[in-house]
């Protein structure tokens, strides 16, 4: 079990993170409207995802405290340099997107820490502060002033900070040198495949605000609730994603939820109305749902399709794969929305997943092609 302060610090940076989540992107519709400028926010906060894993060797065996204090502290900087910029009327679209990828390396950092620290714990508590408390919370903020979830997160970020330095022992990484980065022999086919899926929600992430407000008329807090609520339908898609592999295989049951997945985008698309705006975030709930369940079934496929464990450097290239696919897809998406409208761009999005239901055919069998129900519940506690 983690240090008590440990415990606090990942709940309060939490909050703080799922308050940026709803407030940077409302921030950058307030600013401009041009769908490929707010889609960048999105990008921004996931580049460093990418530069974290390529060269996390350079910070792994450093002090896990001196690490996660710092980063805590810096975004508490970063919120506070946006804050006054809001409160003095210069809150330009290139503010916000430094400040979201200031803030996503410090999400970056501090996933990686918590990931070396081999807790789970904190990563369930920082999930919990994000989804249950900061995305919901960030919305009624700026439904106040836009400055005021800025002023809030630098609080939250300081309480974490605060609480991460003054553990009394130190958290040294462990002694391991770090494995190389590269993909096991087999699992390519999988990493395009799970690549592409990702880049199909990106793609409707980076103009989920746009839609939400144009489309289906909401405003900030109904924004961050429905936040909320896609962050509660991605756990419940990797609750039943063992049962989902058990009943119809990982290959089979993939394409399903891939099917799903884009069919939840068209109907999100063709339900919209300000009117009951409720019918549309449902559908997008279900695609967010059967998103995560397709992941967690393509993350059970590597073994199989590499037939052996992918575990290591060979599973942080998977990972690099997908966080630079979050950020070209959040471009794409916005690309499309800027020649096609919203609306279009996240009913296209929908193809990404059509191809990979139907790529996911292409990927070699090394392993068993099914398993059992015990054996996907491994592979998910494992993902």
């Amino acid at each position: 079990m983690p240090e008590p302060r440990l415990r606090r610090a990942a709940l309060v940076a939490g909050v703080g993170e799922g308050v940026l989540a709803t407030t940077l992107p409302l921030l950058a519709a307030a600013v401009t409207r041009d769908p490929l400028a707010v889609a960048a926010v999105v990008a921004a906060q996931h580049l460093p995802w990418v530069l974290v894993a390529a060269g996390w060797s350079l910070v792994a065996r450093a002090d896990r405290r001196t690490v996660m204090g710092s980063v805590h502290t810096v975004r508490a900087l970063a919120a506070a340099y946006l804050a006054f910029a809001v409160l003095a009327g210069n809150d330009t679209i290139l503010r916000i997107q430094l400040v979201a990828l200031v803030v996503g390396l410090g999400e970056a950092l501090t996933g990686s820490a918590e990931d070396e620290a081999g807790d789970a714990e904190l990563s369930t508590r920082g999930m919990v502060g994000i989804a249950m408390i900061g995305m919901p919370l960030g919305g009624l903020l700026y439904e106040v002033f836009a400055a005021v979830p800025l002023l809030a997160d630098v609080l939250f970020f300081a309480l974490a900070a605060l609480f991460v330095l003054f553990v009394p022992r130190p958290m040294a990484a462990p002694s391991r040198t770090p494995s190389r980065l590269r993909l096991v022999p087999g699992t390519g086919a999988v990493t395009a495949v799970s690549a592409v899926a990702t880049a199909g929600r990106s793609g409707v992430l980076g103009i989920l605000v746009l839609f939400s407000l144009e489309d289906l008329g909401l405003g900030a807090p109904a924004f961050g609730l429905l936040l909320a609520g896609l962050a509660a339908a991605t756990a419940l898609g990797a609750w039943i994603a063992p049962e989902v592999g058990a009943a119809l295989g990982l290959r089979a049951g993939f394409a399903v939820t891939a099917v799903v997945a884009a069919g939840g985008l068209v109907a999100a698309v063709r339900v919209a109305d300000p009117a009951r705006p409720w019918a549309a975030a449902g559908a997008l709930a279900v695609t967010w749902a059967a998103a995560t369940t397709g992941g967690v079934l393509l993350r059970a496929l590597l073994p199989a399709a590499a037939g052996q464990p992918v575990t290591g450097g060979a599973l942080r290239a998977v990972h690099v794969a997908e966080w630079a696919a979050v950020g070209a897809g959040a471009l794409a998406g916005g690309w499309l929305a800027r020649e096609r409208g919203v609306a279009d761009a996240v009913e296209l999005a929908a193809a990404a997943w059509i191809l990979a239901a139907v790529a996911i055919a292409a990927v070699r069998r090394r392993g068993p092609s099914a398993p059992t129900r015990d054996s996907s519940r491994n592979v998910l506690d494992a993902a």
